[in-house]
């Protein structure tokens, strides 16, 4: 008997009432209430970091919890305090050549702090130079005048013409860029982009015009995104994510990333399907690191690697399943970071021969794995006997856990896709989402272009900049790679 017919059935029962039904029947009713009550307890007992819901929505006790627990002496391993981290290289403020409009104040003692002798003109080689910035913002308009002149002659009116460039938008090309940083790479509101141009640039301009030049910079980076595309599908790694963004009518869509070396690919779709993975991954062969969503099952399971930092909140999350859950969940977590603690010695180890000349071999890290890979499998074929279901759904991907161990490069966790698709979230958070297929449009390519151009250390302001002004005067649109593609 199905769940729901029971408790339609049933719930509005009086006691007298149950205490009449049959033992057996009464029975199937107690054991389909207790494993809606679990349900529904390992639902309300979830937060950040025993399900994949984000840190933001965690409780204040979850939080404090949480904190708790990284302070615990069993943590500490491995865990790193906040700032500056021993060995990281400070940084200071730059000293800036000096140019036309800078102002050099000399501040020279004037007579000897011992002796009292006069020192005015004597002078520091080498002064301690230290530079307080500012900024002057500067307007600048083109104003185009049309002239009607009558001939003297004939009395014929002729008008001028007025030039190409001014037939066009009413913003120059720094304007618009300004804009794309505006609600684009900064993620701020169409009003308050409008307030800022027309309060502290003194450029009047309405929403609507912002609208209109968003979607001016959409079509001039379709080229771009087109780059980035055949960029990220020759790679030979990538890591995959996606997450919720609402779309127009108030319908649910999905914002997928595809983060490679080089080329970081934002896709904002339908939905979370298998179909539309493929959308995102495209001609992509290269080996995949993902979560365990079944949109990515269909990628070759030799080159798909399964995140481990999913894996462990899995295994925190079975501890909440009775004896059983708490035993196989807690020794998991063990092997977990026993992996992750001889995985980074490995990386390091590696770094310091190869520096030296020496090639190693990947068949060392999976060597140095088998033992832990030998212990989780019997653990989770344990946890599988006792119920625990959990262990099952990781068993079927098991082979999936350890492909960082036999493959270049590949690391055990997709953090980097997680890390990328943050500021989505962010823009989600402050917008709700999108109201058109334009809107959609804009926000794929900006997220694209901003977490491209940071992976190739190159400036998203000034590369914006540069793609407006070469499409405004047609000029070659520029590359957002550092090097030049093959």
């Amino acid at each position: 008997m199905a769940r729901i017919i029971l408790f339609s059935n049933y719930k509005d029962l009086s006691r007298e009432e149950l205490e009449k039904l049959p033992v057996k029947e009464l029975a199937l009713v107690a054991h389909e209430a207790l494993k809606e009550w679990d349900k529904l307890n390992q639902k309300l007992n979830q937060d950040s970091t025993n399900s994949s819901r984000a840190p933001s929505t965690d409780s204040p006790e979850a939080k404090a919890k949480r904190k708790a627990e990284e302070k615990a002496p069993q943590q500490k391993h491995g865990a790193r305090k906040q700032g500056a981290q021993p060995g990281h290289k400070a940084v200071s403020r730059p000293i800036l050549p000096l140019g036309e409009g800078d102002v050099v104040i000399d501040c020279k003692p004037q007579t000897c702090a011992g002796c009292g002798e006069p020192l005015a003109e004597h002078t520091d080689p080498e002064p301690y130079r230290q530079q307080q910035y500012d900024i002057e913002i500067v307007r600048h308009i083109t104003e185009y005048r049309k002239h009607s002149i009558t001939c003297p002659c004939c009395g014929i009116v002729t008008e001028g013409t007025l030039p190409e460039q001014a037939l066009g938008s009413a913003y120059g090309p720094n304007v618009v860029s300004m804009v794309g940083v505006l609600t684009g790479l900064c993620r701020i509101s169409r009003r308050m982009a409008k307030e800022f141009l027309d309060e502290v640039l003194e450029i009047p301009i309405s929403v609507g015009s912002i609208s209109n030049i968003e979607e001016e910079l959409t079509e001039a980076m379709q080229p771009v995104i087109e780059e980035i595309q055949m960029v990220a599908e020759r790679a030979q790694q990538g890591n995959a994510d996606e997450t919720g963004f609402g779309m127009k009518n108030g319908q649910q869509g999905w914002l997928w990333v595809l983060v490679t070396p080089c080329a970081v690919l934002f896709r904002l779709l339908k939905g979370r399907g298998q179909e539309y993975a493929l959308k995102l991954l495209g001609k992509f062969e290269g080996t995949l690191t993902s979560d365990r969503w079944s949109g990515y099952n269909q990628y070759p399971r030799a080159k798909h690697q399964i995140c481990w930092a999913h894996l462990i909140r899995d295994f925190k999350a079975m501890t909440g399943n009775g004896t059983a859950g708490i035993a196989i969940g807690t020794a998991l977590r063990k092997e977990a970071k026993l992996m992750f603690r001889k995985w980074h010695r490995f990386k390091k180890w590696k770094a310091n021969e190869e520096q030296t000349g020496k090639k190693i071999s990947m068949t060392v890290l999976s060597s140095q794995m088998e033992p832990i890979r030998h212990r989780i499998k019997v653990l989770l074929e344990e946890g599988a006997k006792r119920g625990v279901r959990k262990c099952r759904t990781i068993l079927k991907v098991e082979p999936l856990l350890w492909v960082y161990t036999q493959v270049e490069g590949i690391e055990p966790t997709n953090n980097v896709a997680e890390r990328s698709i943050r500021p989505a979230v962010l823009w989600k958070k402050n917008s709700y989402g999108v109201e058109s297929d334009r809107g959609a449009r804009y926000v794929e390519s900006m997220l694209s272009i901003w977490a491209t151009s940071r992976r190739n250390e190159v400036t998203p302001v000034k590369f914006l900049k540069k793609l407006v002004h070469s499409v405004r005067s047609s000029s070659p649109t520029p590359t957002i790679f550092a090097a030049p593609l093959g």
